[in-house]
Order: structure tokens, then C-alpha cells, then sequence
């Protein structure tokens, strides 16, 4: 196997017409939780198809052993809000930590993948969204994280594995 500046996948996200409803489903159905739901994100950078542009969404994360599952609802121009726009829904992206954004970018555009959104938060961390096109289409979230954002993930991470369903939401 070759070595890459991302990776492994570890995470899932759906595209959602409601946060709690999907929160409800993912912990009462599925039985993964308990979610965090994030305050309003903002962003001080971003892109959407090339153009410079701050994504707008809400979401919410839990984890299933190593697996993140992210809940996204769409609020404004994005891939988010296309996907949605198509009259879909469910499973919309994969997505992998990775320390260097820039060669993690270099690495997935010299094997032809498309950037196709992305946005730096006050923090610094950022993510980057890749059409990763083949025969069966994917998109790949790449998320440079800060220690302080790994910290809150771990967090969550840790909450789930002790998580007995009595409490479908976490606030820190």
C-alpha cells in the first residue's frame, strides 16, 4: 500500500432536512450516539466550485466505535445544498484527517480529483471537499484539524464508547 498524507476514512456524513429528526433516528434506530451539535459555524474563509464563498450549514457528530457520522443540514450555496436540491438525501460524503491541507490537496489533484468546496474557521483548521470521480463517484472531506478541535472530537469519541442511549445530545 502506498503511503498517503491523509487517511484512513473515518467518517460518514449525511445530508439531512432536520438535525434533531436525524439525531432522534441515529441514536433511537441505530443506536449511535450521543450526538454533539454544533453552535451556529462560522467561517473566516471559504470556497464553493471555485469561487469564494462561506459555507453555511448545521451539524451535529457522534461516533460508532472509530467511525465519526456526521449529520449536515444544508443553509446556503454549497455541495451540501446541491446534493439536497436533487431531491437527495442520506450518505453524501467520506471523510479523513490529514496534517498538511496542501499536500493532502497536492496528492488528491495529481491523481485527478476536483476540489470542490472548503472554508478555514477562526482556529485555523480547515477542510476541503474532493470529487474523487472513477466509476462509482465519491466525495472526500479532508479535515486539518487544530488541537483543540482533535480534543473536542476525542471527546465525543470517548462519550460514545461509554454511551448507554439515555442521553441522545452532548453540550461541553
Amino acid at each position: 500500500m502506498r503511503a498517503k498524507t491523509y487517511g484512513p476514512i473515518n467518517q460518514n456524513a449525511f445530508i439531512v432536512t432536520d438535525i434533531d429528526a436525524g439525531i432522534d433516528h441515529w441514536t433511537s434506530v441505530m443506536g449511535v450516539g450521543p450526538f454533539f451539535k454544533f453552535p451556529k459555524i462560522e467561517f473566516v474563509k471559504g470556497d464553493y466550485r471555485g469561487k469564494s464563498s462561506l459555507p453555511e450549514f448545521d451539524a451535529a457528530i457522534a461516533y460508532s466505535g472509530e467511525l465519526m457520522i456526521e449529520l449536515i443540514r444544508p443553509r446556503g450555496p454549497s455541495i451540501f445544498k446541491e446534493f439536497q436540491d436533487e431531491g437527495r438525501k442520506g450518505v453524501h460524503h467520506f471523510g479523513a484527517f490529514a496534517d498538511d491541507m496542501a499536500a493532502a490537496e497536492g496528492e488528491l489533484t495529481a491523481g485527478g480529483a476536483l476540489r470542490l468546496q472548503g472554508g478555514t474557521l477562526p482556529d485555523g483548521s480547515c477542510v476541503a471537499y474532493f470529487e474523487m470521480g472513477g466509476p462509482e463517484p465519491s466525495i472526500l472531506e479532508i479535515a486539518c484539524l487544530q488541537p483543540a478541535a482533535l480534543g473536542l472530537f476525542a471527546a465525543i469519541k470517548a462519550a460514545a464508547a461509554g454511551w448507554d442511549g439515555s442521553n441522545k445530545l452532548l453540550t461541553f
